[in-house]
């Protein structure tokens, strides 16, 4: 099994056992309260009806995908383009600077309205979650999609590597020889 599928599986076991934790120790806690109510307050502003709570579920959705693209987009493309000391690219140096600096201000704008929203209520943190899996699985899907040429989709066969190679394998080995060069 890979090293990635066995973290990826720790890490959500982890986040589940942590969950399941906190759920059962806390029962009447106004942060486990679910829809607009009096409580929930979000830069001191009372989200009590349903109109505000759509406008701070909008906002949520809204900002979930602009943090996917900084993320999957811009962020990638500092760390690939302009990190990456081996990429021979010619850069534009404005370019770099507005990138990474529209990147850094965001990130600190996202951290300053994700935990506002994030720490007044737990149907606040679904919808942010929610959000991010429908992003990262549209992104993933696009990406796999451009990759296509790379990827083996559900392939698995044996292959002794002592026998000479089966007309059966050779649509596997092409896909190999693609997948590794």
């Amino acid at each position: 099994m890979d090293i990635e599928k066995i973290t990826s599986r720790v890490i959500f076991l982890w986040i589940m056992l942590i969950s399941s934790f906190i759920v059962s120790k806390s029962r009447e806690i106004s942060i486990f309260r679910f829809g607009p109510n009096k409580d929930l307050i979000i830069l001191d502003v009372c989200i009590d009806n349903g109109y505000k709570y759509t406008i701070v579920v909008a906002f949520c959705f809204t900002n979930s995908v602009i943090r996917a693209l900084n993320h999957n987009i811009l962020q990638s493309w500092i760390i690939n383009t302009i990190q990456d000391k081996q990429n021979n690219t010619r850069i534009n140096p404005l370019q770099a600077y507005e990138v990474s600096i529209t990147s850094v201000i965001y990130n600190w704008f996202d951290f300053f309205m994700y935990m506002n929203i994030l720490m007044s209520q737990i149907d606040m943190l679904l919808i942010e979650i929610s959000a991010d899996i429908i992003m990262t699985t549209l992104l993933t899907g696009y990406y796999l999609k451009l990759n296509k040429k790379k990827t083996i989709q559900n392939e698995f066969v044996n292959i002794d590597w002592n026998e000479p190679i089966s007309s059966e394998n050779q649509p596997l080995i092409k896909k190999l020889n693609i997948l590794y060069s």
